[in-house]
């Protein structure tokens, strides 16, 4: 908990104290480092960009880490701050689960946590189970209250539409208990969202059509496997 909601106040401060916004690109677990206390610290700013208020979308150059990009970003290139929120959404289910994002030896289905473990948090978040979603190595010793405020915010943050992403100081209020997780989830509905404007509508929209964004994120994936393989192979 002290590392998701460490990560958090960082992302928050990058995306909502700084004037203009910092928008890092590269959220991923090898990039929160730690002290001896587990006190986290948002690190490599080589990818990051700054991102003004008066800006609808920012087209740029795809660059970060394949697991943990969001999709609207991976497919067009457009980016605002759920980038990061999406990015951080991944980190989070690394910590329940203790699985990489991208790992073919675990069987995930298309080989990514997100896809595998999104069933899971909506059936957890309905039942009150968490044994199919969590690190198996805790044998349950875990506080069930901030397990469900932590799979809650995992779900939304990895949600496809950007706009239906939360705020990184509503993650924050989240964890700490400040704001109940229905509250959280109906201040990000489309219908209800006035606070966001155009930040979100700059990439898919609900009106989308949900089968070619399906195909979209195939090729994607299929581009993307394809490249590290290669990578892999060359000098």
């Amino acid at each position: 908990m002290k590392i998701a909601l460490g990560s958090a106040k960082g992302l928050a401060y990058l995306h909502e104290d700084c004037k203009p916004k910092i928008i890092h690109r590269d959220i991923k677990s090898s990039n929160i480092l730690l002290d001896e206390n587990f006190e986290a610290k948002v690190a490599d700013f080589g990818l990051a960009r700054l991102y003004s208020d008066n800006d609808t979308h920012v087209s740029t150059r795809v660059m970060g880490t394949f697991g943990y990009l969001a999709p609207e970003y991976a497919l067009t290139g457009k980016l605002t701050d759920k980038l990061d929120v999406f990015s951080y959404g991944v980190v989070l289910l690394e910590l329940i689960t203790r699985r990489s994002p991208i790992d073919k030896s675990q069987h995930y289905l298309d080989d990514n946590i997100i896809d595998w473990a999104r069933p899971l948090l909506t059936q957890a978040l309905e039942n009150g189970d968490f044994d199919t979603l969590v690190d198996p190595r805790l044998q349950t010793e875990y506080d069930s209250v901030e397990m469900t405020r932590m799979v809650a915010c995992a779900s939304l943050c990895v949600r496809h539409f950007a706009r239906r992403r939360p705020r990184m100081s509503q993650i924050i209020c989240a964890l700490e208990g400040n704001l109940s997780l229905d509250e959280l989830s109906e201040g990000i509905r489309p219908e209800h969202n006035t606070t966001y404007g155009s930040h979100g509508s700059s990439d898919y929209d609900i009106s989308y059509d949900t089968t070619q964004y399906k195909e979209d994120l195939r090729k994607f994936r299929k581009m993307a496997l394809e490249s590290l393989e290669q990578h892999n192979t060359s000098e």
